[in-house]
């Protein structure tokens, strides 16, 4: 599984006492919860012990977090891509490092492919899919090191992430290794998924469905550019309706996690 992008981080800033330590409460009902943090309880707890043995502070200090409270920090600053006066960047860095590092129990390929071709084809009828493949574009404070390969076809700094997902709008796949000046043809031609399918001829009775910006391969196909007959217009259409399901999966995760529209700062 390809890495993550570096863990975004706020500013540094001197550490204070977390004044606001009474509002990171579990408290508050599943609604609230899911507005401040885009997790219920249930959620926050199962994150909570999930990176419980990596960010377990050992401090006398009474203003010290609990591990809960450093998650609903980090989430709430994915959620605003702000923090509350006082907050550390470390925490944030701390839990998102320990998430990232947990990254392949959760983003891996499917284990049953004949219920994920199923689920494909269900949407649009589109046979033998195994995923659907694009790339977003992730804003990031101009780097120190290289910073003319981060500058987009918008002018603006970002990492090119390229995913996978399946038809429920689960990811499978994540690379997040590239510059914003990166095409998402060259990332993919690049990626551990088009080495494995080259070394191995592909996906047996599977493909993966990319835009127009992608080669069209065995294991990828691309929409017709310029359709003319009936067949081909079909397939389009098909083919749209199928690997639209990838656009409106990173449109739900940029949409929960507002950080995801600003500029994130990167740990260098």
């Amino acid at each position: 599984m390809a890495a993550f992008m570096q863990v975004p981080v706020p500013a540094h800033r001197k550490e204070r006492h977390f004044r606001l330590k009474d509002d990171l409460s579990l408290n508050l009902s599943n609604e609230e919860l899911r507005e401040r943090y885009r997790f219920g309880r249930e959620g926050i707890t199962f994150i909570s012990n999930l990176v419980s043995d990596d960010i377990t502070r050992k401090t006398q200090r009474n203003h010290a977090l609990t591990v809960p409270q450093m998650v609903m920090v980090t989430l709430r600053f994915l959620a605003t891509g702000s923090l509350h006066k006082g907050t550390v960047s470390r925490i944030v860095s701390d839990v998102l490092t320990s998430l990232c590092n947990k990254r392949d129990e959760f983003i891996k390929w499917p284990r049953n492919m004949d219920e994920t071709r199923g689920d494909f084809y269900r949407l649009s009828g589109f046979p033998n899919v195994h995923g659907a493949i694009d790339g977003t574009h992730v804003r990031i404070q101009a780097p120190s090191e290289d910073e003319a390969s981060f500058v987009n076809r918008k002018g603006v700094h970002s990492v090119n992430v390229q995913a996978v997902c399946d038809a429920r709008g689960k990811f499978t796949n994540i690379n997040a290794n590239w510059p914003g000046s990166s095409h998402d043809s060259h990332i993919f031609r690049t990626s551990e998924v088009c080495t494995y399918m080259e070394e191995n001829g592909g996906w047996a009775n599977g493909v993966l469905l990319g835009d127009s910006g992608y080669p069209c391969r065995p294991f990828l196909m691309t929409p017709y550019l310029n359709p003319v007959l009936d067949h081909q217009k079909k397939y389009n259409k098909c083919h749209c309706s199928t690997r639209s399901v990838i656009e409106r999966t990173f449109g739900r995760l940029k949409r929960r996690f507002h950080i995801l529209h600003s500029e994130i700062r990167m740990n260098e």
